[in-house]
C-alpha cells in the first residue's frame, strides 16, 4: 500500500508538470497496487495481472462490496496501455492525447479506489 501511496503522489507531480499521459498511467498503477495490497492483506499468495476489474473480482471473494468500485476501476483500466503506447491511438502521440482534465480524472478515480481499499484494510 505504501507504493500505491507513492504512485498517487507521483501522479499528482506529473499532472502538475504537464505530463498528463503519465499522470493518468500512474493513477491506474496506484489503484492497481492498492487492490493488490488488499489481496496480500487477505493472505492471497498468487496475485497477478493489471486489470483492476479482474482484481476487483478476486477481492470480491473476501468482500462483495468490491463490486461497487468496479465503475471506477473500469475507467482506470483504460489508462494502462493507451497512455504509453501510441499504436493504441488513432493518430498522434500519447503525450498529445491527454490533458489536464484526463489526469485530474485519473487521480480522482484513483483516490476513490484507494479510499475504498484503505477502509477495508483498517
Amino acid at each position: 500500500m505504501r507504493q500505491a501511496e507513492q504512485d498517487l503522489e507521483d501522479a499528482s507531480f506529473l499532472r502538475d508538470g504537464g505530463k498528463h499521459n503519465l499522470a493518468c498511467f500512474m493513477g491506474q498503477q496506484a489503484a492497481e497496487k492498492a487492490i493488490k495490497a488488499y489481496l496480500y492483506h487477505k493472505k492471497v499468495e498468487d496475485v497477478w495481472g493489471h486489470s483492476l476489474l479482474d482484481l476487483c473480482e478476486d477481492a470480491k471473494l473476501f468482500d462483495m462490496m468490491f463490486d461497487t468500485v468496479k465503475a471506477e476501476a473500469r475507467q482506470l483500466d483504460k489508462y494502462h496501455y493507451i497512455t504509453r503506447y501510441p499504436e493504441f491511438l488513432p493518430s498522434g502521440t500519447c503525450s498529445e492525447a491527454f490533458d489536464g482534465v484526463d489526469s485530474e480524472r485519473s487521480i480522482e478515480l484513483c483516490n476513490q479506489v484507494m479510499g475504498f481499499v484503505r477502509q477495508r484494510m483498517a
